[in-house]
């Protein structure tokens, strides 16, 4: 008799849970199985399975809000168009497309890059992000983009560089440290400081600046998507705030890492680190 009961009671346990499940939609990803008070297989099987729903719901609260940032990006540079747009008018001698050429040119760009970053964000979401292998002379593609922050700012930027070598794909690596230098102007006072090291068989980027820095709670707050520390920035001045989160999803892809911390020089300081191939790991 308690045996037929037990096996009852774990069917109405499975019954209970199955009717959640069926009753669950993706507008009620909040709702949660029950749980029976037995700590046996079936109540570990609805822990398991609150567990995912909680996964799920968090995903689509996290895709809503991207999509909702997403739009909100695209919205600033299409009314700009569409603003440019309106005052031309056929035949009016007092309109000029040569005036507007710039203006709807820079709008354009704009959209574009944001529309890349979109599509590459969504590559890394679906682990879908092609990297190409190859030899990458790492202290190279910092020369590079070292020597175009020097013609773009009138900031003083400091390099220490050796030579190193990494396998990936140069075209993303070099996104990835042009994303840190344009990150590390932008906040700078007067200094840039970028220095390339060797450290336990990896390679090492330190980006530093000397500007207001980033407080211990925000350090993992940065690398999100759209997010701006300094909201008085405008969008035009900081970008749309994905710079961060795509060099470091372009780091993970190559089996690196990308961390912010505290500057000797007073501001911020964004480690980026990748494997070195295996026959020069050596120090």
């Amino acid at each position: 008799m308690t045996t037929w009961w037990r096996v009852g009671r774990a069917l109405g346990s499975v019954e209970a849970i199955r009717s959640q499940v069926e009753r669950t939609s993706a507008s009620r990803l909040d709702d949660r199985v029950p749980v029976p008070p037995t700590q046996d297989e079936i109540a570990h099987l609805a822990v398991t399975m609150n567990s995912m729903l909680g996964r799920l719901e968090a995903s689509q609260r996290a895709q809503r809000r991207f999509v909702s940032d997403a739009s909100h990006e695209l919205r600033s540079p299409l009314a700009t168009i569409r603003a440019s747009l309106d005052v031309v008018s056929p035949g009016d001698p007092d309109t000029s497309w040569e005036e507007l050429d710039p203006i709807l040119r820079s709008e354009t760009e704009r959209m574009s890059r944001l529309v890349e970053n979109l599509l590459l964000l969504s590559q890394a979401d679906d682990h879908a992000l092609t990297v190409s292998r190859g030899d990458v002379d790492l202290d190279d593609l910092v020369d590079q983009e070292v020597a175009r922050l020097r013609q773009l700012t009138s900031l003083t930027v400091r390099l220490e560089n050796v030579p190193l070598r990494v396998t990936g794909d140069d075209h993303q690596l070099q996104q990835v440290l042009r994303n840190l230098l344009d990150n590390a102007a932008r906040h700078a006072r007067d200094v840039v400081a970028v220095t390339v090291s060797r450290r336990h068989g990896s390679a090492v980027v330190c980006v530093d600046d000397d500007g207001p820095g980033i407080p211990l709670p925000e350090r993992e707050r940065v690398f999100e998507r759209f997010v701006r520390l300094d909201e008085s920035r405008s969008r035009h001045s900081g970008g749309a705030g994905l710079g961060l989160a795509i060099a470091r999803e372009l780091a993970r892809a190559h089996g690196g890492t990308l961390e912010a911390g505290a500057s000797s020089l007073g501001g911020a300081s964004l480690r980026l680190t990748l494997p070195l191939p295996e026959g020069d790991r050596r120090e």
